[in-house]
């Protein structure tokens, strides 16, 4: 027992089976230390007590998890890699049913990050390449974009954190059908700044300004900004029970002035903890949409949405989200000296649902279902109202392959099928296959 005591204070012992190897020197110290505790304790002069077979494979443990901690992973400061996959996609175009003409993309997305992290200071620096190429010319374009991101958090106080984010990015897009080139450069910044009021309430303030921009003259109408303010507040009721309430303000902009809007939201939230293996959370939210201009949409919007999670074993987890949105817009048309009014009114559901399991330690699988259906029903003062339905079908099998640490392959299967009221415009089917590789070192 005083053996095994030893060895919990950090004492190094020798002698026993598993225990690192000492030079003589380092023997003799640690016998004189174990002699001057013994006789602090008063167990000098007293037979040696041996250990029973229970807790000398205590020790055993306690020194193999030793060894494991001395050799913990370091983190890495410098990674370099990338991702490579292809998808082949029976109808890219989404034409009506046989008419399909199937088409091979190719991703090549090469990466290097800095990591730059301390005790109290995140900051790290990421750059990134992509190249997509596509084998038939009739279909889609290929483009070429480089992004380099920068992003810095820090603790300041004990109740405050501070994070920031910035994105920028340049694209190019040819269409290899027209031999056309279009060239858009994209710009964000986030800063978040999280204050801890009490310990079961926090505070988040962010702020997100981005702009879009097409230097070419032939797009440079498509020009757009955003600014968004988004604050919420947290109460953490119990250590499993979370309620949430915020209020965001968006600001949109386009270059043509068409589309300019202002849009206010509120929403509130609550998630929390069923079982010790399942939670549940739900959000509900409602937004006015404002726009500058007199003829554009004024909008309504209320969505709610509820998700369902359990971790049914340490291998295996289910997911089930649903989601339904109710939006009531209202556009005013003038023509000559008389105004017209339409009102357009849609409600749209969406029930996603996701297994994934662990099958090996290598080997992970997983299945989803996203499927939505929506209506549309706008009624005109001229003309008789119309309505619409739309159903969309999307199923997906992936598998994901470690190879080893540093790269991971996918295999993917996705089948999808689109009905709407007018068979022959709005049905399609496609099949997607997409095979990926991931290397990060």
């Amino acid at each position: 027992m005083t053996a095994l005591f030893l060895n919990l204070m950090g004492f190094r012992l020798t002698g026993v089976e598993g225990a690192e190897e000492v030079d003589p020197l380092q023997e003799e110290r640690d016998k004189a230390i174990e002699a001057d505790i013994q006789k602090a304790m008063g167990f000098e002069g007293l037979p040696p007590i041996q250990e029973t077979p229970v807790e000398e494979e205590l020790h055993k443990e306690l020194v193999r998890l030793q060894k494991e901690l001395l050799h913990f992973p370091k983190k890495d400061r410098f990674r370099f890699g990338g991702d490579f996959d292809m998808t082949y996609d029976n109808n890219p175009g989404r034409t009506r049913i046989r008419t399909e003409e199937g088409d091979t993309a190719f991703r090549v997305e090469p990466f290097v990050a800095v990591d730059l992290s301390g005790r109290k200071t995140d900051f790290g620096v990421e750059y990134r390449g992509r190249r997509n190429y596509r084998v038939k010319v009739s279909e889609g374009s290929d483009l070429l974009s480089m992004e380099g991101r920068v992003r810095f958090g820090r603790k300041i106080t004990d109740k405050i954190n501070l994070a920031l984010n910035d994105r920028l990015s340049r694209e190019s897009q040819r269409n290899q059908a027209v031999q056309d080139k279009k060239i858009r450069w994209d710009n964000s910044h986030q800063a978040a700044l999280n204050y801890e009021l009490t310990p079961k309430i926090s505070a988040n303030l962010e702020v997100q300004y981005s702009r879009r921009d097409f230097p070419h003259e032939e797009f440079d109408q498509d020009t757009d900004e955003q600014l968004v303010l988004d604050p919420n507040l947290f109460f953490q009721a119990t250590p499993k029970t979370r309620f949430s309430a915020g209020y965001r303000w968006r600001f949109s902009h386009i270059e043509t002035g068409s589309t300019n809007a202002t849009t206010h939201g509120v929403r509130g939230g609550y998630s929390g903890r069923v079982t010790g293996k399942s939670s549940v959370s739900a959000d509900l939210i409602y937004a006015h949409k404002r726009p500058d201009s007199a003829d554009a949409a004024k909008a309504n919007t209320l969505t709610w949405n509820a998700g369902y999670i359990r971790q049914a074993t340490p291998k295996t987890s289910l997911r089930i989200l649903y989601s339904s949105s109710w939006e009531r817009s209202v556009t005013n048309s003038v023509s000559g000296e008389d105004l017209s009014k339409s009102v357009s009114r849609s409600i749209s559901d969406t029930l996603s649902l996701s297994l994934r399991s662990r099958i090996h330690r290598r080997i992970t699988t997983e299945f989803s279902f996203d499927g939505s259906h929506s209506r549309t029903k706008t009624d005109k003062d001229a003309d008789p109202k119309t309505e619409s339905r739309l159903f969309t079908f999307p199923f997906q099998v992936a598998v994901d392959y470690t190879l080893a640490q540093w790269m991971r392959l996918r295999f993917a299967y996705t089948y999808r099928h689109r009905l709407g009221d007018e068979r022959k415009t709005d049905e399609h089917r496609a099949h997607t296959w997409f095979v990926a590789t991931n290397v990060a070192l």
